[in-house]
């Protein structure tokens, strides 16, 4: 009976010890259908049913605000930040719809330099994406072995000019 534990808890060493952790990613995105789905069917239902309660505490504290000067205030935090939340927000997108005023620095390259920008989440992850597909692109030019090498510098050159276009577009928004 040992025997047969020793052997099978050297038969599951065997089976775990290959697994390795991945290495991090330099960006993260969680899996949308997961965020979406619970958004459309648990959030958003939630904003509608305290909405009408936002809305009479409001409607009652409006003397009070009004008298202190506050009403806007109020007004925004009770009424407009939450239908903004419901209505306005991307389906799955929690976190950076919290974070939607602020930008942050990212660098973005060029095929002659680097620069730096302050994005939006929103468009830093569409900048991002851009430059996966970017770099699938420039890879498959790179990777097409029957296609002469002039022919090859032009598709590179003109890829590269549709991404400088795309980046000032993304910055543009």
């Amino acid at each position: 009976m040992r025997r047969f534990f020793l052997g099978l808890g050297i038969t599951l060493i065997g089976l775990v010890a290959p697994v390795q952790a991945l290495p991090p990613s330099d960006y993260f995105a969680p899996p949308e259908t997961m965020y979406s789905f619970a958004d459309f069917w648990v959030v958003r239902p939630l904003d509608l049913a305290v909405l009408p309660i936002t809305a009479t505490t409001w409607l009652v504290s409006l003397p009070v605000t009004a008298a202190s000067g506050t009403a806007d205030q109020a007004y925004d935090l009770m009424i407009r930040d939450l239908t903004q939340h419901m209505m306005k927000r991307p389906l799955g997108q929690f976190w950076d719809w919290e974070n939607r005023d602020q930008s942050r620095p990212v660098v973005i390259k060029f095929t002659d330099g680097y620069s730096m920008a302050e994005l939006s989440p929103e468009q830093e992850r569409k900048y991002r994406r851009a430059l996966q597909e970017h770099e699938a692109r420039i890879l498959a030019i790179e990777r097409e072995v029957e296609l002469p090498e002039k022919d090859r510098e032009a598709l590179a050159r003109g890829e590269e000019r549709r991404w400088e276009n795309v980046v000032r577009l993304l910055l543009s928004l």
